[in-house]
């Protein structure tokens, strides 16, 4: 099909195939081989791209594409000479080239859950990058967020929102995308091809302790289970230490714990600049996970607690 030569306007303007960079996506690879690809590049044939490809402008006439990767690389298969595209001012900084990516891909139905994971941990480091937020802490601020939005800062509510509302997530079903990300790579796979259901995914990040973790993989790739047969086979050894247990453990005395937060409030006093922003941030990241943990037990508990009173054993008689 011959390029058509559109004049530059206000919406969109042609501009050469060639002179068209790709930007790192959200999405780990497009499967040109796929029969959604074959269709795209009909669809293109007969009636040209639609949709401009998202770029920015860089040095020398030349762009960085930050949405489209699946026209871009239909258009180059097709031999295309040129390409419409939309021109923005996007900070790679700022997170602003990862939302755009976001927006497009996330709600798209073939995205894998992985690169769903990946693009959401990529938006909040993106959004945060003096905080070094590693996985465990974006966690954390999804937890935090979940159960009491009022304790986390303005900046990361709006990040958590702003995600929430892109990718049509709830925070719940947040948090189980990215914990996808704790997973080994063999398993990621199994999840991005669907041999492992997405549900089985989650079960197997959250018991990630469990001693048969990766023989309980195997054998269910071999013979796969229900998600309750899953579970089960998961936590059976919880089960089993349960059982062991013949006696009960007092608390320890909260005067006791206090002393011990006291203590390591005067260690932080006396190490001032001692510690990376990094490890700060993550020591920070635990204490408001034990804030919120505190403040949700105050709720409901007693203003007293009944101890129990020792028996008196019979004194033998003489």
């Amino acid at each position: 099909m011959a390029t058509k030569k559109v004049n530059t306007n206000q919406e969109f303007l042609y501009v050469p195939t060639g002179s068209i960079t790709v930007l790192e996506q959200v999405r780990s690879g497009v499967n040109v081989e796929s029969d959604s690809f074959k269709s795209l590049m009909q669809s293109i044939n007969d009636k040209g791209i639609i949709e401009p490809l998202i770029v920015t402008a860089q040095d020398g006439n030349q762009y960085m594409l930050i949405c489209g990767e699946r026209r871009y690389l239909a258009a180059q298969k097709l031999r295309l000479e040129s390409v419409p595209v939309r021109v923005i001012e996007a900070g790679k900084e700022s997170g602003e080239v990862i939302a755009y990516q976001l927006t497009e891909n996330l709600q798209r139905e073939d995205l894998n859950p992985i690169d769903q994971a990946n693009g959401i941990f990529a938006f909040f480091q993106a959004k945060h990058p003096d905080k070094g937020y590693n996985l465990d802490g974006v966690m954390s601020e999804l937890v935090m967020y979940n159960r009491r939005q009022e304790d986390v800062s303005k900046e990361i509510a709006e990040t958590v929102s702003a995600i929430s509302k892109i990718a049509g997530k709830s925070t719940r079903t947040m948090l189980n995308v990215i914990s996808l990300l704790k997973l080994v790579p063999k398993i990621q796979d199994e999840i991005v091809t669907g041999k492992l259901p997405v549900s089985q995914g989650y079960i197997f990040a959250a018991n990630l302790g469990s001693p048969d973790f990766f023989t309980i993989f195997d054998e269910i790739m071999e013979k796969p289970v229900t998600n309750a047969k899953l579970e089960r086979m998961l936590t059976e050894y919880k089960k089993g230490k349960a059982k062991t247990k013949t006696t009960k453990h007092k608390p320890i005395p909260m005067k006791k714990k206090i002393a011990g937060l006291q203590t390591t409030k005067t260690y932080f006093q006396k190490k001032t600049g001692m510690y990376a922003k990094p490890d700060l941030q993550a020591f920070l990241d635990e204490l408001k996970s034990l804030t919120s943990l505190i403040e949700e037990q105050l709720k409901n508990a007693p203003e007293t607690v009944q101890t129990e009173k020792p028996v008196d054993k019979p004194r033998p008689q003489i």
